[in-house]
């Protein structure tokens, strides 16, 4: 017999499944693009920095320090050469001690190269470039910027102050810086220096700025998307379990289509596999018809063989004395004996028709609400003058859920269960004995009522028969209260079984549907 089919559950996903979900590869991606967001910040920075204004601005504030030292360090210079009555002009015989001051004031400034320049003389003294990339010290004065540093130290002595200048070479930007050097009554030269930017006006550097401003486009682009992503994703996710919760109350509804193809290829794949699911299970509920249907016929023919069989004697012992009756009506007293025997073989067919006639009448289920504990309890008490009269002690066990009420065909699981009875304080007779009934809710649509006994059981041989019709135990048993039983349980929707006891005695189990 093929088993009964249930309506599919879709189980939730495990929480504790090891692996990583599409929504966590896609927040790792927006992490990466948030990443390279930030790196890409970092990097425009730095270029920015390296743009004409940003170095500009940083060289110009190095050389007006530079500017200002190298005058400083002039100023105290000339101050201990007066205390010794020597002086110091700014003239080509102090060249050398000129030069040594520049390099000891420009010493820690890199690219920075500067000098001294005299009014009287309209001449540049002591120049020199400390931090020189080259291999041996440079002294010479860069020509080409030679009259941009005359103009603006010249500028510097005639305010007495401060000069400055800017030089576009090519790609290049040269600053000039000039301090005034004072005298008795007015600036004796200035004190200048000058600062090579190298490569600030390049068209690369645009490109650069324009690639950066592309990268951090194309990283905001990339963290947005992922977000929208992964928030489409999660609720396009949401709606497919959600349809798999309505699915499973009525697994005929399709799953809603959450507008990504590739999560509408997964519940079209879905339903198409309930579908083909339940196509399967109304197949296979029409194979269970049919084979029922089959082992009906084939209980059937067994039937009407056992019927003919148990026909057959005592319709012959009434056709015997039927014949002694008719040569025996001298003996009233033989008459009656012969009236007796074949009253007593025709209750005995008669007996056998009505079983017959309870198997073939059509059933009508009429269930109803019932508590089965109770209605089991209502069962046992019928049967308690039977058990205490043959020394049987009768036993009741319900688990606290059987205790709810549920849907249940009373006729049918009344015949059931005192037929089950019945058998078992038949096996019980003349041993005492205790036959126990419980009632347990297996699954939440699922009764079962078992009864058992302590006797002497079902003998090995007749075990794989005793459901089968004239299949009997006892002698004067017909062998057909199993059988109908059985057929009872399965028009339930249900099950009659019997199960092996380690122990002596037997045990019935009628499951149902509720």
């Amino acid at each position: 017999m093929l088993s009964r089919v249930s309506a599919p559950t879709f189980a939730p996903f495990p929480a504790n499944r090891r692996g990583s979900s599409l929504k966590h590869h896609l927040g790792v991606l927006g992490i990466l693009a948030l990443a390279t967001l930030t790196m890409a910040a970092t990097f425009g920075w730095l270029i920015l920095r390296q743009t004409e204004s940003s170095q500009g601005a940083d060289a110009e504030h190095l050389l007006d320090r530079a500017a200002e030292q190298l005058a400083v360090r002039y100023a105290h210079l000339k101050t201990s050469f007066d205390e010794r009555h020597t002086g110091l002009v700014l003239r080509p015989e102090n060249e050398q001690i000129l030069r040594s001051v520049t390099e000891a004031t420009l010493a820690g400034m890199s690219g920075v190269e500067g000098g001294f320049y005299s009014a009287e003389a309209d001449r540049l003294l002591g120049y020199a470039y400390p931090t020189y990339p080259g291999s041996g010290p440079k002294t010479d004065i860069p020509v080409a910027e030679s009259a941009t540093i005359r103009r603006v130290a010249s500028t510097a002595t005639a305010v007495n102050g401060r000069g400055a200048e800017r030089v576009v070479a090519g790609a290049d930007l040269i600053l000039f810086r000039a301090q005034s050097l004072p005298g008795q009554e007015q600036p004796v030269g200035a004190a200048w220096v000058m600062l090579r930017l190298n490569g600030v006006h390049s068209p690369y550097q645009y490109l650069s700025l324009i690639g950066l401003l592309g990268l951090l486009m194309v990283s905001v682009t990339v963290a947005t998307g992922a977000w929208f992503l992964t928030r489409r994703i999660d609720r396009g996710v949401a709606e497919l379990e959600a349809g798999l919760r309505m699915m499973e109350a009525d697994p005929a509804l399709p799953l809603p289509l959450s507008g990504i193809l590739e999560l509408d290829r997964i519940g079209s794949g879905i339903t198409r596999l309930t579908a083909a699911f339940l196509n399967n299970q109304a197949r296979q509920a029409e194979l269970e018809r049919r084979l029922r249907q089959t082992d009906r016929l084939a209980a059937l023919g067994r039937l009407v063989a056992g019927v003919a069989h148990e026909l057959r004697n005592p319709l012959a012992s009434v056709k015997l004395k039927l014949q002694l009756t008719r040569r025996s009506l001298d003996h009233p007293d033989q008459i009656l004996t012969s009236f007796d025997v074949i009253e007593e073989e025709v209750g005995k067919m008669n007996r056998l028709v009505e079983r017959l006639l309870s198997l073939a009448r059509p059933s009508h289920p009429s269930p109803s609400k019932s508590d089965p504990s109770h209605f089991v309890k209502e069962r046992l008490v019928l049967w308690e003058n039977r058990a205490t009269s043959q020394g049987t002690i009768l036993e009741f066990r319900s688990a606290a859920p059987a205790s709810e009420p549920i849907h249940m065909d009373r006729d049918r699981v009344g015949q059931i269960v005192d037929n089950l009875i019945a058998n078992a304080l038949d096996a019980l007779v003349g041993e005492g004995g205790r036959m126990t009934i419980e009632v347990e809710r297996i699954a939440p649509n699922e009764i079962l009522i078992a009864v058992s006994d302590n006797g002497p059981g079902v003998p090995e041989e007749k075990i794989e028969r005793i459901f089968e019709p004239f299949c009997t135990t006892r002698r004067e048993g017909t062998g057909l209260g199993l059988f109908l039983s059985a057929e009872m349980a399965r028009g339930l929707g249900g099950t009659l079984d019997y199960c092996r006891r380690a122990d002596r005695g037997a045990r019935f189990e009628l499951r149902f549907p509720c």
